[in-house]
């Protein structure tokens, strides 16, 4: 069988979707991943055939549109609203379509060269990151099955439609252009998330075993040996730094500041961005700085990660069982931080709670204190990766996915 795979160009989203592509490639299956030029790299680097679609576009530019900026500074929304969209106002939503049409502009880039790929190389199914609206619509010209997967965040991403539950004039107007008719329903959903966060799902929800990639990387020295005390992992997501630039470091130098009256080392695993950024202001004795450190290598050893709630950090920390603070600036990593800490397994702050300078370290020193000195915190967190080990591998997901392509 021959699978198409296409993400949109953010490692984020291509690194939840290796250990399916991977164990395709590994089940005897021909299997191409499509994105931006720009995802190339990493894509080659996983191990993977890479097909290069399209242009690159400035995703920093169109996320900080003044029509989407405000979607990085929100507050709490409603609990379960992905479950429940219209608990939403009408901000809110507006924001949420906002995002659909930036990935409209996304998928147009990428569109008339997946399309002309696809139609020579004739696969049996296209795979699809869940926001990367190229994919439906070269399934749909195919007339072959679209699968859209999911990257661990609980609740199923439905941008591309209206509050109304009709699709966005910009993604009808892509089927349009290739001469398809439009998917508002992908033929399964592949959901990596937890069982003790993820909600309710129907029967075209396939649930998936989540197997942790962080990127390619070497084992340091000092992984190769038993933490001597308590160890605790402050890090923080390249798309957060990317975004919010500044503000970031101020909240990364207060959590490692904590992080370090609680614990006998502290791990900063950052990017090289980060770290040059937080290079001004000398680091605690006990505390590295891992620049480019795969988390899959570091999390088991580690007791508490501290992070901004992106779901590669959350669900890695999840499957190693480590306990986890969460502080959330977007909506969807806030989802990430209320459904862990109704588990017991983490705790989750907004950034707008974090107080400047000392007042905010204290209040983080206090939630770490809790969560490594509160035996049902490491329990549920345990209970949690207990969970995960339950689900369907990869593998066994491939195998259900070859049925649905006949």
């Amino acid at each position: 069988m021959r699978i198409l795979f296409t993400t949109f160009p953010w490692h984020s989203h291509h690194f939840p979707m290796v250990p399916l592509e991977s164990a395709a490639l590994a089940a005897g299956h021909e299997v191409r991943v499509a994105s931006a030029p720009a995802l190339m790299p990493i894509v080659t680097a996983s191990g993977l055939p890479g097909i290069p679609v399209g242009q690159d576009v400035d995703l920093a530019s169109l996320s900080n549109d003044r029509s989407r900026a405000a979607w990085h500074v929100q507050g709490r929304w409603p609990d379960d609203w992905p479950l429940r969209p219209e608990l939403l106002d009408d901000e809110q939503f507006a924001l949420i379509e906002n995002l659909g049409r930036m990935q409209t502009v996304m998928a147009s880039a990428m569109l008339d060269d997946l399309l002309d790929f696809a139609r020579y190389w004739r696969p049996d199914l296209v795979v699809h990151d869940a926001v990367t609206l190229a994919g439906p619509v070269v399934a749909a010209a195919l007339g072959v099955p679209n699968v859209s997967h999911l990257w661990g965040t609980p609740g199923l991403q439905r941008i591309e439609l209206r509050r109304s539950g009709e699709p966005l004039p910009e993604y009808a107007r892509l089927y349009e252009r290739a001469g398809a008719t439009v998917r508002t329903e992908p033929s399964a959903w592949i959901d990596p998330s937890a069982p003790g966060i993820r909600y309710p799902a129907g029967p075209a929800c396939r649930q998936m075993r989540y197997v942790p990639y962080n990127g390619p990387g070497l084992l340091p020295d000092w992984l190769r040996r038993e933490p001597s005390g308590s160890r605790v992992c402050v890090t923080w997501g390249a798309t957060s730094m990317a975004l919010r630039g500044g503000t970031v470091v101020e909240l990364v130098r207060q959590c490692v500041e904590a992080a370090a009256e609680v614990a006998d080392e502290v791990v900063v695993a950052v990017t090289e961005q980060t770290a040059r950024a937080l290079g001004d202001t000398p680091l605690p004795d006990h505390a590295r700085v891992a620049v480019g450190l795969p988390l899959h290598l570091l999390m088991p050893s580690c007791d508490l990660v501290v992070h901004h709630g992106g779901a590669g950090t959350s669900m890695t920390a999840a499957v190693a069982g480590v306990r986890q603070l969460l502080i959330t600036t977007r909506p969807e990593p806030t989802v990430n931080g209320t459904r862990l800490a109704a588990s017991g397994a983490a705790r989750h702050l907004m950034t707008t709670e974090v107080p400047a300078t000392g007042e905010g370290v204290r209040l983080l020193r206090a939630e770490m204190d809790r969560l490594l000195s509160e035996p049902a915190h490491g329990a549920a967190a345990r209970r949690l990766a207990d969970g995960i080990r339950t689900q369907p591998t990869p593998a066994d997901v491939v195998a259900e996915l070859t049925h649905l392509a006949r």
